[in-house]
């Protein structure tokens, strides 16, 4: 706080003009001083009631631009999300007019990496019942979408969320649940060989 002289006057014995600053100490009731106009308090950056400066911003507004920043960027998802679906959806309903079959298994082209050049596209074949159930866990929030794809058994379904869901949660999870249905069925494949050589063995011993 800066006191300011707006009046000749005298405090502590010392003789003050007009714009002088006069030391705090020297003026036993400074609200006093200026109501009656004979001096002008002046606030520094941070003054005693607590305010901040003018380059800072106060708590609520710190709180009300994050929540702003938040619906925005929920927002910009939301929307980059009903896009996609927007455009599986209308691939779809394409390729199904063009099978005339509404039950048929239609093709879903899928972008990939690059090679440099050209844009690799992954053809995906999926039913109805697949393409249902993308629109489905794509509507779900991330935790739920989580639980779901644990029970997804089409490899079809996983490359369709993992192309067209931004969330990274989902796309981990998409992957995770491939490379465990990839393993189960490696294992299968050879737990069934095994059996059939030791049938052959087994055939070979009693000739």
């Amino acid at each position: 706080m800066r006191l300011i002289a707006k009046k000749p006057c005298s405090f502590g014995g010392r003789q003050f003009y007009i714009d002088d600053e006069i030391p705090e100490n020297l003026v036993a009731d400074p609200r006093l001083q200026e109501k009656m106009g004979v001096i002008s308090i002046l606030k520094d950056s941070i003054g005693e009631s607590g305010g901040q400066p003018d380059s800072l911003f106060t708590q609520e507004q710190v709180e009300k631009m994050v929540a702003e920043a938040v619906e925005e960027a929920v927002n910009n998802t939301v929307l980059e999300m009903e896009q996609k679906w927007k455009e599986l959806q209308e691939t779809t309903d394409i390729l199904q007019g063009e099978s005339f079959l509404p039950d048929a298994t239609v093709i879903i082209p899928v972008k990939g990496g690059s090679d440099g050049d050209n844009e690799q596209q992954t053809a995906v074949p999926a039913t109805p019942e697949e393409i249902q159930q993308v629109f489905s866990i794509m509507q779900m929030n991330a935790m739920d979408g989580v639980t779901a794809i644990a029970g997804v058994k089409s490899e079809n379904v996983l490359i369709l969320l993992h192309a067209t869901d931004t969330r990274k949660t989902i796309k981990d999870a998409a992957k995770k649940q491939a490379d465990n249905i990839f393993s189960t069925s490696v294992d299968s494949n050879e737990s069934t060989g095994g059996n059939a050589t030791t049938g052959t063995n087994t055939e070979e011993v009693d000739t």
